[in-house]
């Protein structure tokens, strides 16, 4: 229950009016029984007021005083005047005749406390009040002097006008110093809302406030970028439908700024509505805009209150979650299962089913902070030590605000990441920068994948950096499970093939079973060399099955995303340690050159023979696209080099098939985009190996000519040594 320093600090989350006249303060404060709450120097300054010379008259009667702090100055000075003391604001309470007390904490909790428990008849003034009471005291008191000196010096006129003048160059000061504070208020206040527009901008989740008269406070790029409407078009009206529906109608801003009934609700959004679990009062829902983007964005929006310091709303903020991929990955993740299904039926079982205006104060920036769909935190930029976090990102990582105060940024990483932390120290002037795929965890509990955006901000003014993850954990589980459905359906191709190559050794241990069988009927004793020598055949032969096998299982292994250094020639040769018999059985030809200086690059085993896998086989698919087509077929190879290009690791795998039309070029990277026939492939190859070659810091380019073939060339950055 300490007072701040002056008790003209600015009062956090609460404005105050001096508008109590001193003729109003002088009827409530005399012939009251007073405690005060808050015996800090503040508390000392009014006693000695009031229990001074000058206003020994009035009848202000301090019956108490109560501080946490046993030393407080007020409390001392009170205990020494012979006023109870106590360190329990609610034994003030059982004070006879008790019917005023005078907050001076500066502590809006303790304020509302006060509220809440105090007696009904006693009266409460808070310490915006205060202030009132403090120019009270100070004039009554310099007025009492003054009464006293005129009594003194009547025939002095001089004198007189003397002591006028000085009364009134008090008041002055009092005046002066009401207007310095409020003009630092008002600063402090201009701060803050800069600061929560920067935050608003920065977020990359499109975001818009509307206040509780339904006219739009703030829209941010990432909305400008999503509906393609300019904030200097909608900020100032009440046109927040506009970019989402054809006629005008409430969205769901304006449903709660409104507080509509459920059953109104319904008239609007049917089914498709829910309270959210996260925020309460908020609300949310999934729907399709087919005028937004070319075709239509399929859109997650979550609206939340805010409220003023008295608990009513005075505007919403929503913001908007593309979820159009989410729907066509779900789309996708069946498609690819049914087909799978069909020609791969005893790995069904390995697929998973996929299924008004803003507050002028700290509590409003609160209210918009904590209500983010995403965890937000700032931090210090030097140190990483975090600073505040929101609501979300206590309950994402599961850790209280305390337990995150002692931490740093970099604590919630899951292993170390020196790229995001020289990247974090080098952003300056606002800029931001991304960073995706980082390994986060909670609290006793598993590792998430999260993508970080950090912006550069000034904060109480020091470099500070604003920074918001998106749990991403369960688009990384989809793109597993797609890469995993490709693998399968790779495999499922091959089966004819493995199965010709698994028979040749089958074959050999057959035969030579078959010998010892024979000899041993026929009661031929079989010489020692022989008998040998079909051992040591038939257990070669099981170990060539063994490593048939071994490689189908590494290479249908679900992939993980951690990082290790990889010797780009050894994914190579696995790969074709796999498919090179079933090329040759399809009379084509591979031709290798590799480099064998390269350095290591930092990529998973698994992902990257996928890559190489996919852009081998679209080769063979090409080569039998071209004999198909009619056209004269030549030499059918495929060839792969790994080579230095600059500071750079590179592949390229090239062919000598039917080459890609200009036409589909622009699209070849695109999920589901395919230029074989129906129910030869499912288009995801590329599009896989694309965002597999991206997260892995590299680059994929193509060239082709129509009828001539196809090469495709990787680059990635060497692994640190």
């Amino acid at each position: 229950m300490r007072f701040t320093e002056s008790f003209l600090g600015a009062p956090k989350g609460k404005s105050y009016i001096i508008g109590c006249t001193m003729v109003t303060m002088k009827e409530i404060l005399e012939h009251s029984n007073i405690g005060i709450v808050g015996g800090g120097r503040v508390c000392k300054a009014i006693l000695t007021i009031v229990l001074g010379d000058n206003l020994s008259n009035h009848k202000l009667n301090i019956l108490g005083v109560a501080d946490t702090r046993e030393t407080a100055g007020g409390l001392v000075y009170a205990r020494n005047k012979g006023i109870f003391t106590t360190l329990d604001y609610r034994e003030l309470y059982d004070i006879r005749g008790l019917n005023l007390i005078i907050e001076l904490t500066g502590d809006n909790r303790v304020l509302e406390e006060i509220e809440t428990t105090k007696p009904a008849e006693v009266r409460l003034i808070d310490h915006f009040e205060a202030m009132s009471v403090w120019d009270f005291l100070q004039i009554e008191e310099e007025r009492v002097r003054i009464k006293r000196a005129l009594g003194k010096h009547i025939s002095e006129p001089e004198k007189i006008e003397t002591d006028f003048d000085l009364f009134s160059e008090q008041l002055a000061k009092i005046v002066e110093e009401r207007t310095r504070h409020l003009q630092s208020v008002e600063r402090e206040l201009v701060a803050r809302e800069r600061t929560l527009s920067q935050i608003i901008q920065g977020n990359t989740i499109p975001t818009f406030v509307i206040n509780k008269d339904h006219i739009v406070t703030h829209w941010n790029w990432a909305c400008e970028k999503l509906t393609g409407y300019k904030a200097e078009g909608i900020v100032g009206t009440n046109k927040q439908w506009l970019p989402f529906r054809q006629e005008e109608r409430p969205i769901m801003a304006d449903v709660i700024v409104d507080e509509m009934e459920e059953e109104e609700i319904k008239r609007y959004y049917g089914d498709r509505w829910r309270k959210s679990a996260l925020i309460e009062g908020a609300y949310e829902a999934e729907e399709f805009f087919p005028h937004i983007g070319e075709k239509g964005k399929w859109l997650f929006f979550t609206a939340a209150p805010i409220r003023g310091a008295d608990g009513k709303i005075v505007g919403s903020i929503e913001t908007l979650w593309d979820t159009t991929e989410r729907k066509e990955a779900q789309e996708a993740l069946q498609r690819a299962r049914d087909e799978l299904e069909s020609r791969v039926k005893e790995r069904t079982a390995e697929l998973m089913n996929v299924n008004e205006e803003l507050k002028r104060s700290e509590d409003k920036y609160k209210t918009l902070f904590d209500s983010a769909p995403n965890s937000i935190f700032i931090m210090d930029q030097q140190t990483f030590k975090l600073i505040d976090v929101n609501a979300t990102a206590l309950n994402c990582y599961r850790q209280t605000k305390e337990e995150l105060s002692k931490m740093t940024f970099l604590d919630l990483l899951f292993e170390p990441d020196e790229e995001l932390q020289e990247g974090l120290k080098r952003l300056t002037n606002h800029q931001c920068g991304f960073y995706p795929r980082r390994r986060h965890i909670r609290k006793k509990g598993a590792p998430f994948y999260v993508n970080i955006v950090a912006c550069h901000a000034m904060h109480m003014g020091t470099d500070c950096l604003i920074a918001t993850t998106t749990d991403i954990n369960e688009s990384v589980e989809k793109e597993a499970q797609l890469i995993q459905a490709s693998k399968m359906t790779t495999l499922g191709e091959m089966s004819a093939g493995i199965a010709h190559e698994l028979n040749q050794p089958l074959n050999t241990i057959k035969m030579g079973n078959e010998f010892l069988k024979m000899a041993i009927e026929k009661g031929k004793k079989i010489p020692e060399q022989d008998l040998f020598h079909v051992v040591n055949e038939v257990s070669g032969q099981v170990d060539r099955a063994a490593e048939i096998i071994d490689r189908l299982r590494e290479f249908g292994r679900k992939a993980d995303f951690t990082k290790e250094k990889i010797d780009i020639n050894r994914s190579i040769r696995g790969v074709l340690d796999i498919v090179g018999k079933q090329l040759s059985l399809q009379n084509m030809e591979v031709r290798l050159d590799l480099d064998d200086t390269l350095r290591p690059i930092l990529a998973h085993n698994n992902r990257l023979q996928q890559v190489i896998f996919n852009l081998v086989t679209n080769a063979r698919d090409a080569m039998n696209q071209r004999q198909e087509a009619g056209a004269e077929s030549g030499n059918r190879v495929i060839s792969i080099r790994s080579f230095w290009e600059k500071d750079r690791v590179a592949i390229a795998v090239s062919d000598t098939g039917i080459g890609i039309p200009e036409a589909a070029k622009d699209r070849i990277f695109e999920a589901f985009f395919t230029t074989k026939e129906m129910g030869e492939g499912m288009g995801l190859g590329l599009s896989i190996s694309y965002e597999i070659v991206r997260d892995y810091g590299g680059e994929i380019h193509v060239q082709s000519e129509e009828g001539s073939g196809t090469t495709f060339k990787l680059t990635f950055p060497c692994a640190p040594e």
